[in-house]
């Protein structure tokens, strides 16, 4: 049996020495390299950012300005003296018309049911074959006058019978009535054409037919007024 014994002791191998002038030259490099890399790229993206600083200061002086120049043009402008006057008369006359259309409606002016009441009344009692043409009512309703036309006479009494029995018209007399048929339009006058040596007359055209509807004037009045009269 063979046995190999190595008598070659460890501290005589050749050692790598690492810490040599080249390993510390190639590190160096490196490292140098590694700083121009950082540096030019510190230096590209604070270029870019500066770059973009400008621009944004830019921006920033321009907006300024413009609202610099928009508050001096609204500090000085001053409204239109005529338009001011125009709206301060219109808001007049609308208050104006507020005011009588509030009193209408209240019954202020005479009456304690308004004018807005007999208007109601009129157009709840509608009746066929008659219609108005037009009333005045006067302050407080003591003056009251409904003119209108009719096509049937026999709709006259059902519509003053109908309009008594409207709450507004209650303690009325509808004793006072005119009536009246319109006069039908006076017909022109004949045309004549003479020719020389003939002579030829145009007929009289015939008369236009009478209205078919008779015209009257109600006055209701109160009841205690027609007594004193």
């Amino acid at each position: 049996m063979s046995r190999q014994i190595n008598l070659f002791h460890p501290r005589y191998l050749a050692k790598r020495e690492w810490l040599t002038l080249n390993n510390v030259a190639i590190v160096c490099a490196v490292l140098v390299g590694g700083m121009v890399l950082a540096g030019t790229w510190a230096w590209s993206d604070a270029t870019a950012r500066s770059a973009e600083a400008a621009t944004v200061e830019a921006s920033l002086t321009t907006i300024k300005s413009q609202l610099e120049a928009q508050t001096q043009a609204v500090a000085s402008r001053q409204p239109s003296p005529r338009l001011a006057a125009e709206i301060g008369q219109a808001e007049e006359l609308l208050a104006r018309r507020g005011q009588i259309v509030r009193l209408l409606e209240s019954g202020a002016i005479g009456g304690s049911g308004g004018f807005s009441e007999y208007l109601r009344g009129f157009a709840r009692q509608t009746t066929s074959g008659l219609w108005l043409t037009g009333f005045a009512i006067g302050s407080g309703g003591d003056d009251m006058e409904i003119h209108g036309r009719m096509a049937n006479s026999a709709a006259l009494p059902e519509y003053i019978r109908r309009l008594g029995g409207e709450q507004v018209f209650q303690g009325r007399s509808f004793s006072a009535l005119t009536l009246n048929r319109p006069a039908s339009a006076a017909a022109p006058s004949a045309a004549s054409v003479s020719a020389p040596g003939a002579a030829e007359a145009t007929a009289a055209p015939p008369p236009p037919a009478a209205p078919d509807y008779v015209e009257f004037v109600l006055t209701p009045r109160r009841e205690d007024a027609g007594g004193k009269q």
